[in-house]
């Protein structure tokens, strides 16, 4: 964990002066219920304990200072200016701050130092963190107390507005709203969410990355929600009530199969599948069914690689892998796709030598390094001073 120290440290050495404010905002897992968001369905997230660390401090001035500490970069915008940058990382903030904007919350010129322990491109959505932190830290120099909700609406407009980038609401919303030791099934379309307790008895979540990258803006990513839209659009014809996956049902979904074609209609059946497992899982955790979580975790998996088509070959090879370990439960993709990580349930003993043989064959295989991560369910995200 970064300490905060450390981070205040890092602010003076850059701006000259102590921050104002500290924020922590955590990456994130999904246990599953992929793609399921931006359809309306249901999701079961999770913080983790991986996170971004912001220092903040208002400079009297109208530019806006970010420096992005691990990667060594710098951007300088002017607030009545033209945001514009080649640097991705500063999109997500310009997009945040265009935002606040529309809501005509006044912002001040401020200096910004982030540094992250987030794995990037792994799928635990380091880009969510670094949109919920950097909305919490400008939220609290403006004194315009959003709740939660509407720093993650803002989060995710500013991908959807400024990055063109058609996500749901999934990633920002477990930033903010996570819990320790506690995963939130929520309903996407009223917004509504529990949260459930997250005791594995001996098995403990890992996650193994490809470390293949995908951009969501060059991979097939905004694809799935035009696909989707189209299959709302074919069968409201014949069903007015389907405003979105979530409301169409197994019946007219067969009804309506000579009105698509099949890949729409394997983009539909998944999420209904998915869906569907959403609430199994929970059935699951509530009654400690390690077996059957596992067995909906394959399920997932092989959705998301034959119906949905979001899997590489790189993932498919470390859910492959794990079929002949008996100490793994089950695996999955998780995330938008096209790379990232795989989420697997592994019982702790001999964990490390089950994941070391992993990570071997996968390397025999694809040529890949791969790297591996034991994560705990943490809280959202906080202001630290």
């Amino acid at each position: 964990m970064i300490q905060t120290e450390k981070l205040q440290s890092l602010f003076i050495s850059e701006y000259g002066e102590a921050p104002q404010v500290t924020v922590r905002a955590p990456g994130r897992i999904n246990l599953i219920g992929e793609h399921t968001d931006y359809n309306m369905g249901f999701v079961f997230p999770a913080a983790i304990d991986k996170s971004m660390y912001f220092a903040f401090r208002e400079n009297g001035t109208m530019t806006c200072n970010l420096t992005a500490h691990d990667k060594d970069a710098k951007v300088s915008f002017d607030l009545d200016g033209t945001y514009d940058t080649d640097k991705l990382w500063a999109k997500y903030c310009m997009g945040v701050i265009k935002e606040f904007q529309k809501k005509n919350i006044k912002i001040s010129g401020f200096d910004c130092l982030f540094q992250s322990e987030i794995p990037i491109g792994a799928g635990v959505s380091s880009s969510a963190a670094l949109e919920c932190g950097f909305a919490k830290g400008i939220d609290h120099m403006a004194n315009s107390q959003l709740a939660n909700w509407d720093l993650a609406i803002i989060g995710n407009q500013a991908e959807n507005n400024f990055l063109g980038i058609q996500s749901g609401i999934l990633d920002q919303f477990s930033s903010l709203f996570g819990k320790a030791n506690k995963a939130m099934l929520m309903d996407c379309e009223n917004k509504t969410f529990d949260y459930y307790e997250v005791d594995l008895d001996t098995y403990e979540i890992v996650l193994i990355n490809t470390n293949v990258k995908h951009s969501h803006l060059s991979s097939g990513y905004n694809d799935r929600p035009s696909e989707c839209a189209e299959v709302v659009s074919i069968v409201s014809e014949s069903y007015p009530e389907v405003s979105s996956l979530r409301h169409l049902t197994r019946e007219q979904l067969e009804d309506s199969e000579s009105n698509l074609s099949k890949v729409l209609y394997n983009r539909a059946s998944f999420i209904l599948g998915e869906n569907e497992r959403v609430h199994a899982f929970k059935a699951a955790l509530l009654t400690k069914d390690i077996e059957e979580m596992g067995r909906l975790l394959y399920s997932s998996h092989q959705g998301l690689q034959n119906l949905y088509e979001v899997s590489c070959s790189e993932l498919n090879v470390l859910v492959d892998l794990t079929d002949v370990e008996e100490s793994i439960a089950g695996a999955r993709m998780m995330g938008g796709g096209f790379g990232g990580c795989t989420l697997n349930l592994i019982h702790r003993e001999g964990m490390e030598e089950v994941i070391e043989r992993i990570q071997l064959k996968y390397k025999q295989i694809t040529g890949i390094d791969s790297t591996y991560y034991h994560v705990k369910i943490a809280n959202g995200v906080e202001v630290l001073k």
